[in-house]
């Protein structure tokens, strides 16, 4: 008799917290870094940085692959399985929701972000920072849909952004840890956001990550 699993939210809660997990490899990755080199990354040049970047983009795109297999193997969840098209009005409100962010964006940064970024660093570090980001927003959309698959089984409410508070507990409580208390409330609050767009575009990967990477680079 084949026996077969019943899946429970903390099925797709586990599956988010790896997806967490793996922004936290990039930690090890400088620790490991700063051993091999004998300097922090804060201290590398542009190849330095560039190799840095691919070889995060390299583990991010490993555990984003792994964790979409799983989620269909064990979990029975396509994270594709969406794929109803936002209507005019849905597309509208989620411009808005970008302009709110990127508002957010200057005024954390006081300025427009890429530019600050492209100026800092130059054409070629632009470049290859800005493929990384690629990465990351791959994971925050991971595990926003992780969570809000979650969020919708153990509260019977699919119009709450479980998603986006699961990532302002994870990612964005992390930036409290990594670098500031203002920096942390910014990454809170956008990862908010970021689950509302998500459900605001019908939990539509195709549509969802594009927007949220804009939202997050802007």
């Amino acid at each position: 008799m084949v026996k077969y699993k019943t899946i429970k939210w903390n099925d797709h809660i586990a599956l988010g917290l790896y997806a967490f997990a793996g922004f936290g490899m990039e930690i090890f990755l400088i620790f490991l870094e700063s051993i091999l080199v004998g300097k922090s990354v804060s201290e590398f040049g542009v190849l330095g940085n560039i190799v840095h970047w691919l070889l995060t983009c390299s583990m991010w795109g490993t555990v984003a692959f792994l964790l979409i297999k799983l989620s269909k193997k064990n979990n029975s969840f396509d994270v594709f399985i969406y794929k109803d098209k936002p209507s005019e009005k849905q597309l509208n409100f989620s411009l808005i929701l970008l302009m709110i962010t990127t508002l957010i964006s200057f005024v954390a940064w006081k300025g427009f972000k890429p530019f600050i970024e492209f100026n800092r660093n130059g054409t070629i570090k632009f470049i290859f920072q800005y493929i990384y980001y690629i990465f990351e927003a791959l994971l925050i959309v991971l595990t926003i849909t992780f969570g809000q698959r979650a969020g919708e089984m153990l509260f019977k409410n699919k119009m709450i952004p479980w998603g986006g508070f699961f990532l302002s507990i994870t990612w964005g409580l992390m930036h409290i840890l990594m670098q500031d208390l203002t920096t942390g409330i910014f990454a809170v609050i956008v990862s908010i956001l970021y689950g509302i767009e998500y459900i605001l575009l019908n939990k539509n990967i195709r549509y969802a990550y594009p927007l949220i990477f804009l939202m997050f680079i802007l």
